[in-house]
């Protein structure tokens, strides 16, 4: 059954079983925990704590009855108290009953009635009948007794009720160790479990290392012995020894499937090297003709491929001369073309500009005509700016003559008012008249001060007018002079312009003659570049393929030498090895 298992499913049950029994130990151990832990909570809080607090609670309200029973017989308390009293015996009478009776039935849910206790082996549920019997009769008896109204301190100490009661008390306490008995005994079982549970863990955990320390021991050394002997196989063939003999029989896993494949290996080497050095010869002498022959051909087409070189290096310098001489012509056949051009558009401009020389000329004759009238008008009108001065000059004294005459006038008229007023009544009439003369005298010295303002401000115009008209006059004699220095200009330019189209027109017919032979010559240099182009070409081609050729015969030559060097190695290689 083990030869059927591969090392796969060895390791694989090597790690699953460890851990199925870490699992299941894992797991028995937090059940046991939380089993434990459930019984230790529900037996001391549960059962234990909340049984004991109640019967605590039951034998406190116990003796406060009693202390309600022993103020009511005392004899001491008013009707108010009596009654208050009576209502405190009563109602702690019914929680006692009530409290035992809830502890009671939590016990019996528990199944711990019939717990005994350890020295007078009474049952709880003995014990809770006995409290029941005996405080039912000393309620009794004591509701007896208050209701009798009996007083004094031999109602308060009667023997036999007091014993009645201890009696019933004397079974709570009983209760009460039954139930301290019971947790520390079941303290004591889990810590007794816990312990054992412990020893298991132990022991599983010892037979867990034993099972692993065994089955890895088992498997490494199986798999220690099958690595020993392929790293001896290994290191006699890397030691170049091939006469390792393969086993007839091998293991079923995967360890006898690799010392199988490796004695396999060692075979196919051992056969690969077999052959390898019974060909060795062959190709050694196959590649030594090889070299020969290549050698030889090589340098024949070295040979070759120099000269082709030499006529091809000519070659390309006789197409480049042809190609850089056509490409020269055609440059001046284009720049002669371009210099006709030029010449054609200068003739046509320079035609041009000597016509509009000479209407410039024909205008410049009319301008000067014309600056040569307005001089005229401008000396007629500076002629007529004088007899203007000369004028306002007399009116001017006009007007001085009339100013002296309306003074005199006005004196005359003062004077004949003089001698108005000396007459009387007979000079009124002439006193009249002499008022209205000196009034028109005024108006008159009036009149001859506006004149004389005006000649004044007209005086002032002309003489500003005078210094335009004469400044003006002065330009117009320069522009006359400029003119005519420009007329003799134009004159001049126009004689150059003629002289400059003849010359143009015959340069323009030179070269138009020019660019037709140079695109003649520049057709046949093309031709010729054209044919050298093509020799080229083909040379180039030859040149190549000899090129080619001969980087062929080197690569074989080269092919051979390495193929002699790898033949070299093998041989070396395979001398290292021992197959016999």
């Amino acid at each position: 059954m083990a030869k059927l298992l591969s090392i796969r499913v060895r390791l694989i049950l090597l790690v699953l079983v460890p851990s199925i029994l870490y699992l299941g130990t894992s797991i028995y151990l937090l059940q046991q925990s939380k089993s434990h832990t459930e019984v230790l909570a529900s037996s001391l809080y549960e059962t234990t704590d909340k049984s004991t607090s109640l019967i605590l609670n039951a034998d406190r309200d116990m003796y406060q009855a009693l202390t309600a029973y022993q103020l009511l017989v005392s004899g001491t308390l008013n009707a108010e108290d009596k009654t208050k009293q009576l209502k405190v015996l009563a109602e702690n009478i019914e929680q006692t009953n009530t409290r035992v009776g809830q502890a009671h039935d939590i016990l019996k849910a528990k199944g711990l009635l019939q717990v005994a206790h350890m020295e007078t082996k009474a049952t709880i549920d003995q014990n809770v009948d006995g409290f029941q019997t005996s405080f039912d009769q000393w309620v009794k008896e004591a509701n007896a007794v208050v209701q009798s109204g009996a007083v004094g301190k031999g109602v308060i100490n009667d023997a036999k009720l007091t014993a009645t009661f201890e009696k019933g008390r004397e079974g709570m306490n009983q209760i009460g160790e039954i139930l301290d008995d019971y947790a520390k005994t079941s303290i004591e079982e889990i810590q007794s479990k816990i312990k054992k549970t412990e020893q298991a863990v132990y022991i599983s955990i010892a037979l867990l290392i034993l099972v692993l320390t065994i089955s890895g021991g088992i498997v490494i050394s199986m798999i220690m012995r099958t690595v020993k002997a392929i790293m001896l196989v290994t290191s006699q063939v890397a030691a170049g020894d091939l006469r390792h003999e393969a086993k007839t029989k091998y293991a079923k896993d995967e360890l006898g499937k690799i010392t199988e494949s490796v004695d396999t290996m060692v075979l196919k080497i051992k056969g690969l090297i077999g052959t390898i050095a019974h060909n060795t010869q062959f190709v050694q002498d196959a590649s030594v003709e090889l070299s020969d022959s290549s050698k030889e051909s090589a340098s024949a087409a070295e040979h070759v491929a120099t000269n082709i070189q030499e006529m091809t290096h000519d070659v390309e310098a006789q197409a480049r001369s042809s190609q850089e001489t056509s490409r020269a012509i055609e440059e001046m056949a284009i720049g002669i073309q371009r210099v006709a051009e030029n010449s054609s558009v200068m003739a046509d401009h320079s035609s041009l500009t000597s016509k509009h020389a000479t209407l410039g000329n024909d205008l410049l004759s009319k301008l000067q005509q014309q600056i040569a009238n307005m001089l005229a008008s401008v000396e007629q009108l500076s002629q007529t700016v004088l007899s203007l001065t000369r004028k306002s000059d007399q009116i001017g004294l006009i007007a001085s003559s009339i100013t002296t005459f309306a003074n005199q006038t006005n004196l005359l008229s003062l004077n004949a008012s003089i001698e108005a007023a000396r007459a009387g009544e007979h000079g009124k009439g002439f006193n009249v008249v002499a008022n209205e003369i000196r009034k028109l005298a005024a108006q008159s010295i009036e009149s001859a001060d506006g004149i004389n303002q005006l000649i004044h401000e007209t005086r002032v115009e002309i003489t500003s007018v005078s210094d335009s008209m004469n400044a003006t006059k002065q330009e117009a004699i320069s522009g006359s002079t400029m003119m005519q220095e420009v007329n003799q200009s134009f004159h001049t330019i126009m004689a150059s312009v003629t002289q400059i189209v003849t010359q143009i027109h015959e340069t323009s017919a030179i070269t138009e003659q020019m660019s037709a032979s140079s695109e003649e010559i520049s057709a046949t240099m093309d031709q010729s570049a054209s044919s050298t182009t093509h020799i080229l070409m083909k040379s180039q081609n030859v040149a190549a393929a000899t090129e080619q050729q001969l980087a062929m015969m080197q690569n074989i030559a080269a092919a051979s030498e390495q193929l002699r060097s790898v033949v070299n190695t093998l041989n070396e290689s395979v001398a290292y090895f021992k197959i016999a």
